[in-house]
């Protein structure tokens, strides 16, 4: 199956639709992303995915499914490394 996914990048909200059909499901993703282009709304991300089922994907693609009140552990993961990153640069300053 293919699932078209809209995930709003501020609010981490995700809806998907289900399509047995590739063609259908890119000729959707492309008309959600001109919708959203002409209504300027750059927040939201549109794509199509194949999966065996929608846990497969939530499985794979985790960061389109960040439950409400869950930390998104992406974001606290690249803080991190710009952390290691300049300590490391401070290190070999000295």
């Amino acid at each position: 199956m293919y699932l078209l996914i809209e995930h709003n990048r501020t609010t981490k909200e995700t809806h998907w639709t289900e399509f047995s059909d590739y063609a259908a499901a890119q000729l959707a993703c492309l008309q959600k992303e001109q919708g959203y282009f002409h209504a300027h709304r750059p927040e939201m991300e549109v794509v199509v995915f194949e999966a065996d089922s929608i846990d497969d994907l939530k499985r794979t693609h985790s960061r389109y499914f960040v439950a409400e009140g869950q930390k998104d552990n992406a974001k606290d993961a690249l803080v991190a490394i710009g952390l290691i990153g300049l300590a490391i640069y401070l290190l070999n300053k000295k």
